[in-house]
């Protein structure tokens, strides 16, 4: 079996901070060959600096456990901080997973971005 076609999918993370808020921006696949990348990224002090972290993962196409344990592991870390951790998933895959392993009750899940850097 050729497993090249699930290597080549970009999977691409931008960060970015402003107004108490990191927004790390996540696209193509969380899978065992991307996480790590995207471990790095929530478990940076100086880059998820803000008191809030917010993952999109609107771009996602695919996550697997590898995936969900990178965002439990940033949600301990996080508030291990003092942080909190909200994640923007639309309809589609990464919510689909969330849901069937019942983590949409452990985290904030938003509908946007705006939605999730809005105030109280």
């Amino acid at each position: 079996m050729d497993h090249t076609a699930t290597t080549e999918r970009p999977f691409e993370i931008g960060v970015r901070s402003g107004h108490g808020h990191t927004v790390v921006t996540v696209s193509g696949e969380i899978d065992v060959f991307t996480a790590s990348r995207l471990r790095q990224v929530l478990f940076d002090p100086v880059l998820c600096s803000q008191p809030r972290v917010v993952v999109d993962l609107d771009g996602v196409t695919f996550m697997d456990s590898t995936g969900i344990g990178t965002l439990v592991a940033a949600r301990r870390w996080l508030a291990s901080r003092e942080a909190e951790i909200g994640l923007v998933c639309g309809p589609g895959p990464a919510l689909r997973l969330l849901e069937m392993v019942s983590l949409d009750k452990v985290f904030e899940i938003h509908a946007s971005v705006t939605a999730a850097t809005e105030g109280p």
